[in-house]
């Protein structure tokens, strides 16, 4: 697709502004979990890291330490949980002088938390690990006839790209259970058996496909522990506030088996999504036959509870009308791969679906006879697999149902003190065209943010934040972004980082880090901010960009462009004739601070409002490392005209003029066009001895570029003695209507 590309770059481009101004990064850490009750101690293993060091978390610490023997490469912590903490997937980031990191992910629960080793001395335990490649490590615990055991991996759920495959088996050898990339646990796996005899098993870990990533992390729990249904009724609850999607956290559900008081519990709490619709839930088994559930807009959550099971229910809706029926169920992480179907309720098909672009969950658009006022939506799974976890929910709305997702790709953005940094931050619509504004109600003191809407009609915008240059503390916090479409206010969290997200879904990561670079190497503003409607299709508009070096800095920079624009695609790759681009590959010697740039618009452009930033990179002497990149602040600009006149055909310039001869000389002489490319053509004229008036045609073809008629002049020849001679030359100036 279009964006994917466009916004690898951006990732790309953002990537190498992180690394050059050296926020604060976390490579490593010893462990991946936090006990509740108890305080842990971590060791973190990075970059930019030191013992002042301030330790962000998105959860309730008792007490949180940083201990002297840090160092900038590693940081020693103590993070003390009540009792009663919550179990989740907690979140933490390090900010300094430098900026502030992308957060890793830590399980909270009531586990003993270990690094992994060959031999587990006592059960239950959490071992952290790391495995890459074809990698098999294996652990040993010693167990007794009739012992449940549990050996859960956690991975994809913490961010590594391992795939696990984990297993059991006894002291002969015997496999007793395995279980890899479990739908249910998203992507990671689990087991469980009773131990059928006393003695020695071990337990085996391994990527399933032998080719573990980078970074490959891993927390291994094992032994006897309560953990929640991974799915459970109902999906979703309508909002009471109608504020749109978030998550609410369900109770734990035990195991089957008897469990007492002291048994640990390990795992997240189920969540449910909380619409702005009205929701029902249906059990298993009762699917009402001829009853209607609702009038759209309604979601519908219920069970494949069996085999071959096809779930069918009764909406009421308005005839005549455009409607969307949706599924969500392996993006909920449950094993139905789902079959819709939208009928009349005589059985007419009006619809069907089995998958969409970007997941297996189907969706489908479809009118309603004038003479229908119920639909029959039905489910059922395409290999016809059923189960107590086939879990789905159906959202059928009108087809102009307002709707808008947000997702910021940066999970950070990291602002020089006394200047500026932008953030992209990308809107999905349905049945709504409006601006979003964009609330950041964690920012820190000293920071302003502008841009902060995206504009009516546009996909996505460039926030700019500014540092006062006393600037200093970081924070961390949601981003909002709020609408009002037809009469009804709708607010929608952004997701953040690498997990998009999507409508009717809220992303694992929903804070956004902000930092402050103290002593900032490079700073990059406009001398005079362009005019609001300074793009003109097929112009250019100059960008006069200043430059402060921290410091002791020297050397040149570099210059490019960041917008909000998607760059068109042509047989796959990206087509910078299509782009808002700066001209050629603008680079400011390293003795200067100020440079003109040409800022170039395509002949083809959506007339709405577009974000500009100049983005700057200090290079070495050499020009073959980046020491440090900056952006100016954005600025938005829409179209002085939307209107844009070329030539298309052969262009005909005709030039009248006059020859003077010297007295006594009377010579026929021929009238020549110097200095024209190839592609044009001008036929030389003869004037006759007797003549002095002359007319000459120069046919310039399609396309062809100002500058390559920049040096045409007209020239009189003849012969004098017999030998030639030339006249004095007159330069033309032919204009193309190409620039």
């Amino acid at each position: 697709m279009v964006r994917s590309s466009v916004l690898v770059g951006l990732t790309l481009a953002w990537c190498v502004a992180s690394e050059a101004i050296a926020a604060p990064q976390i490579d490593n850490v010893s462990l991946r979990g936090l006990t509740s009750g108890q305080t842990t101690r971590l060791t973190l293993r990075g970059k930019q890291l030191s013992p002042d060091t301030e330790v962000k978390l998105d959860f309730a610490a008792k007490a949180l330490r940083v201990l002297p023997e840090s160092n900038a490469g590693r940081l020693e912590l103590e993070i003390e949980l009540a009792a009663d903490v919550e179990p989740r997937h907690g979140h933490l980031r390090v900010a300094s002088a430098t900026g502030i990191s992308a957060p890793i992910t830590l399980e909270i629960d009531q586990l003993p938390e270990a690094v992994f080793s060959e031999k587990i001395e006592t059960l239950p335990i959490a071992l952290s690990g790391n495995l890459s490649g074809s990698q098999l490590l294996s652990t040993t615990f010693s167990g007794k006839a009739g012992q449940r055991v549990i050996a859960e991996v956690e991975a994809q759920r913490l961010g590594s790209k391992m795939q696990p495959l984990v297993s059991i088996v006894d002291a002969r050898g015997t496999q007793l259970a395995y279980s890899s990339r479990e739908v249910t646990l998203q992507g990671d796996a689990r087991v469980e058996v009773i131990l059928p005899a006393d003695g020695t098993y071990t337990i085996k870990l391994q990527d399933v496909l032998f080719k573990g990533g980078s970074p490959g992390h891993f927390r291994l729990k094992v032994g006897h522990f309560i953990y929640s249904r991974d799915l459970q009724l109902p999906l979703a609850l309508q909002s009471q506030d109608e504020q749109g999607p978030g998550l609410i956290p369900e109770q734990f559900s035990e195991s089957s088996e008897e469990l007492d008081s002291s048994t640990p519990f390990s795992g997240t709490r189920p969540k449910i999504y909380v619409s702005g619709i009205p929701e029902v839930t249906i059990p298993p088994g009762e699917s009402p036959a001829d009853a209607s559930v609702g009038a759209a807009p309604i979601g519908i959550s219920s069970i494949l509870s069996e085999p071959k099971e096809q779930d069918a229910f009764l909406v009421d809706v308005t005839p005549g009308m455009k409607y969307r029926a949706e599924v969500f169920a392996q993006r909920l992480h449950s094993p139905v791969d789902a079959v819709l179907e939208i009928r009349k309720p005589d059985g007419g098909m009006l619809a069907s679906s089995d998958d969409q672009n970007n997941t297996p969950d189907p969706a489908a658009t479809f009118d309603v006879p004038k003479d229908v006022k119920q639909i029959k939506v039905s489910v059922h799974d395409v290999t016809r697999a059923g189960g107590p976890l086939h879990l789905y929910r159906i959202a059928v709305t009108p087809a102009n149902h307002a709707d808008f997702h947000l997702h910021i790709p940066s999970p950070a953005v990291n602002i020089p003190a006394s200047g500026s940094a932008v953030m992209e931050v990308i809107a999905q619509r349905r049945g709504f065209g409006g601006p979003i504004a964009l609330n950041f109600p964690e920012l820190p003191a000293g920071v302003q943010v502008s841009l902060n809407e995206i504009p009516a009609r546009a996909d996505r915008a460039l926030v700019t934040f500014t540092a006062s240059a006393d600037a200093k503390q970081a924070a961390v916090g949601m981003v909002m972004g709020t609408a009002k479409a037809k009469e009804q206010e709708l607010s929608r969290v952004a997701a953040i980082g690498t997990d998009a997200g999507s409508f009717g879904l809220a992303a694992s990561q929903e804070n956004l880090g902000i930092g402050i670079l103290q002593k900032p190497k490079l700073t990059l503003a406009y001398s005079s901010a362009p005019a609001a409607n300074a793009l003109g299709l097929g112009q250019s508009t100059p960008l006069t960009v200043k430059v402060q070096r921290g410091e002791g800095e020297t050397g040149p920079v570099r210059f490019s462009l960041v917008t909000s624009q998607v760059i068109p695609e042509d047989k796959g790759k990206p087509d910078l004739s299509k782009a808002i681009k700066l001209d050629g590959e603008p680079v400011l010697a390293a003795d200067q601070s100020e440079m003109t740039l040409s800022l170039s618009v395509p002949q083809e452009l959506k007339d709405i409002a577009w974000d500009i930033a100049v983005k700057g990179e200090l290079l070495s002497d050499d020009k073959k490392q980046v020491k440090a990149s900056a952006t100016t602040a954005a600025v938005r600009l829409s179209m002085g005209s939307p209107l844009f006149l070329a030539l298309t055909g052969e262009s005909i310039v005709r030039l009248k003029g006059k020859i003077s001869r010297a007295g006594g000389f009377a010579e026929a002489v021929t009238i020549v066009a110097e200095g024209l490319p190839k592609e044009a053509k001008a036929a030389p004229v003869e004037v006759a001895a007797d003549k002095n008036d002359f007319e000459i045609e120069i046919v310039l073809p399609t396309g062809i570029q100002a500058k390559q008629l920049a040096d045409v002049k007209l020239v009189a020849k003849t012969k004098r003695n017999g030998e030639d001679t030339a006249s004095n030359s007159v330069a033309i100036k032919l204009e193309t209507g190409t620039k």
